[in-house]
């Protein structure tokens, strides 16, 4: 099957990576830099593919841009540029759409805030009526450690974040059985408060600890991908996230390093 990726940054990268084992996979980027990490990968990439590019014949479509300038204008040009062989989009959005909100929430939940987030799913879902929406909590995983960039104060709130791992096998899952007109939550099950990972992280990794306050309280439910999906967490508590990693020795060195983009 032939999947495009519209953008190929720290999770479409691995995404692709994992996809391509069964699939044909394609990837935008728009950077040189990115172009070549990707080429190192053997994906075939596209760097900022124009309306004829062989590129937009997917059959199926990822979305995986962070929200940010001209990103709704952005969302109406791949609609355009999309051909008749389109059988599946997807895009990967973001649990910070539920910003406003107190409690356990979920995909349900009434949303109120105005947020580039919420404006682009709304977008979204008048361009693809039939599309998914998958609503990603805060990605970590690999070299992203939760406590690394430095703050001074931080709220000490239970934690809705999810593995890069899972983050992956659940956009995996979505293509492989085909969801259709769904949102669906991709966060860990366990939701541990922020400053029990950060003190963990903190021993482990030589961080200093922030200030801890206190702060709005919410849980992002990932009951819909576990019964839809019929999704199995590899990862489902982040204090576990870091504790037998692939790459400890590699992000030993790389603590210093600038964050990489959302997506």
């Amino acid at each position: 099957m032939r999947i495009a990726i519209f953008g190929c940054g720290w999770l479409g990268r691995v995404l692709a990576k994992k996809l391509q084992v069964k699939h044909s996979v394609f990837g935008a980027v728009r950077s040189e830099a990115s172009m070549q990490k990707l080429g190192e990968e053997n994906i075939t990439a596209f760097q900022n593919p124009g309306p004829f590019s062989p590129f937009w014949e997917a059959v199926v479509f990822v979305i995986a841009i962070s929200p940010r300038r001209e990103y709704l204008e952005t969302l109406k040009r791949v609609s355009r540029f999309l051909k008749p062989s389109l059988k599946q989009i997807i895009l990967l959005s973001s649990t910070s759409v539920y910003a406003d909100l107190e409690g356990v929430v979920d995909e349900k939940s009434p949303l109120k805030h105005e947020s580039m987030v919420y404006q682009g799913e709304s977008l979204f879902k008048k361009l693809f009526p039939d599309g998914v929406i998958v609503r990603l909590g805060g990605l970590m995983g690999e070299d992203r450690i939760a406590g690394q960039w430095p703050s001074k104060a931080v709220q000490d709130t239970a934690v809705n974040y999810i593995h890069q791992d899972d983050a992956v096998g659940i956009i995996e899952a979505v293509i492989e059985q085909n969801i259709q007109n769904e949102i669906i939550n991709a966060v860990a099950p366990k939701h541990p408060r922020r400053s029990d990972i950060y003190k963990i992280n903190a021993e482990v990794f030589g961080f200093e600890l922030p200030m801890f306050e206190k702060g709005k309280e919410r849980i992002v439910s990932s009951e819909k991908s576990r019964t839809l999906l019929g999704y199995g967490y590899v990862f489902d508590d982040p204090m576990a996230f870091w504790s037998d990693s692939r790459d400890r020795p590699r992000l030993a060195q790389r603590l210093t390093a600038s964050a990489d983009t959302r997506f």
